[in-house]
């Protein structure tokens, strides 16, 4: 991705992980996640939770579980999209936007599904399902609970995602 190689410049560039003040940061950030339990990533703004947690470097110090939701939860993957098909100014196109920390690989997190997706539109949601393929676009509501593993698991059975053909299913046992 384009941006990605712009971010990359920007770090190469200034440097901001060498600046002591960011040291000094990510030295407290990495000691308080080393005695930590979880980590616990609310929503907010998506884009900067991501920078944050880029900045400081969590991913390489993360050693325990990761709670997380809305965009938290987007924060967490290897390609965080945005998307909003009832803005008031009509629907717009899902673009991404940048990486998350890619602590969940290969999945699309879409917080508030129905209330941000014209998910009956099913040739819309096609082209949407097939646009970030082959990572898997997973619907999130409220009350939505995916336990993920690093032992590269998957997704749950039961997880509600776009199909290629655009309509909403759930996964199947395997």
């Amino acid at each position: 991705m384009h941006v990605n190689e712009v971010r990359g410049e920007f770090f190469d560039r200034l440097r901001p992980h060498d600046r002591p003040v960011i040291a000094e940061h990510r030295a407290a950030v990495a000691e308080l996640l080393g005695s930590a339990a979880a980590l616990v990533v609310a929503g907010g703004h998506v884009g900067v939770l991501a920078e944050v947690l880029h900045l400081f470097n969590v991913a390489t110090v993360l050693r325990s579980p990761v709670i997380a939701w809305s965009a938290g939860a987007m924060a967490l993957t290897d390609r965080i999209v945005l998307f909003h098909d009832r803005s008031p100014h009509g629907p717009g196109h899902p673009e991404v936007y940048g990486s998350g920390l890619g602590i969940t690989r290969d999945v699309v997190l879409l917080p508030h599904a129905r209330a941000r997706l014209l998910l009956d539109d099913t040739a819309r949601m096609a082209v949407f399902a097939r646009r970030f393929g082959p990572a898997r676009c997973v619907l999130l509501e409220a009350g939505t609970r995916l336990e993920l593993s690093d032992a590269g698991g998957g997704l749950p059975p039961g997880t509600r995602v776009l199909a290629e053909d655009g309509h909403v299913t759930s996964l199947a046992a395997a």
